[in-house]
């Protein structure tokens, strides 16, 4: 596009060549009064009457790219500040639900030790129920035999009957 640029400012004059001497603005120097540009743009558009209207144009677009270019870094750092902690908040999420694991497994490990618990002692209630239901039978046998005992040949049974009670138990 230079070169282009280069032959549009040379003239052909009977086979002569005459380069036209293009001035290079320094774009930090130029200020132009009463133009708001945005903040970060290098250099305010130019319009100044020794530059062709394609300089001015391609100097602004230059300057509109630096603009773009900028804008793009930092776009790309808000997105990788952003991954980044998208990145510690999964990071965080993963730790507490991996915690919750470990906790839900205790919990169920306490639950099924306290229903083993559980059983073994319904089973030992039932077991000393029906031993009191037995102790509480043969009370009442044992108070039945004494109310017969009051005439001599209960007392003889009664006897018998406790002595053999007394050997089975044992």
């Amino acid at each position: 596009m230079a070169r282009q640029l280069h032959m549009d400012c040379c003239w052909n004059i009977q086979e002569v060549q005459i380069a036209i001497p293009i001035m290079k603005p320094t774009l930090d120097k130029v200020q132009l009064a009463g133009q708001a540009l945005p903040p970060g743009f290098p250099a305010p558009f130019l319009f100044a009457d020794g530059l062709s209207s394609v300089e001015t144009l391609l100097t602004n677009i230059q300057g509109l790219l630096k603009v773009a270019v900028d804008n793009a870094r930092v776009q790309e750092k808000q997105i990788q500040q952003e991954k980044k902690e998208l990145k510690m908040e999964l990071c965080r999420e993963r730790e507490l639900r991996e915690s919750l694991e470990r906790q839900l497994t205790a919990e169920l490990q306490s639950r099924a030790t306290i229903q083993k618990r559980l059983k073994k002692e319904k089973k030992a209630k039932r077991k000393l129920q029906e031993a009191l239901e037995f102790e509480s039978k043969r009370r009442e046998q044992v108070e039945q035999a004494l109310k017969q005992a009051t005439s001599g040949d209960g007392l003889r049974m009664l006897n018998g009957n406790v002595l053999v009670g007394l050997s089975r138990s044992a």
